[in-house]
């Protein structure tokens, strides 16, 4: 049986070392600056092992920015999430383990 686990960044950091899945995720900002997110298989930002392509989310739009997989995106060897903004940001994700 999966666990899915919310895992909270407020700036770049590995979200795990273990096997786990991408389920989707939700962005919360200041509403003034616009965060780019990216999510990659492993340990670092390592280009080509992007499991989330780079994406600039609006901040000046109202509510909460993201998305929620109907599948899993399985990352093996780990997760790692780069989160660039000038002001605040946070970012919940949902990650799956077996």
């Amino acid at each position: 049986m999966k666990k899915i686990v919310p895992k909270l960044f407020t700036a770049s950091g590995i979200v795990t070392s273990q096997d786990a899945f991408l389920n989707g995720f939700l962005i919360g900002t200041d509403g003034i600056n616009d965060p780019t997110i990216t999510i990659y298989k492993g340990t670092a930002a390592v280009q080509g092992n992007e499991i989330m392509p780079t994406t600039t989310f609006d901040a000046s739009k109202q509510g909460l920015h993201g998305f929620v997989l109907g599948y899993e995106k399985q990352s093996f060897g780990g997760m790692y999430i780069e989160i660039t903004c000038a002001g605040s940001c946070e970012v919940v994700l949902d990650v799956g383990f077996d």
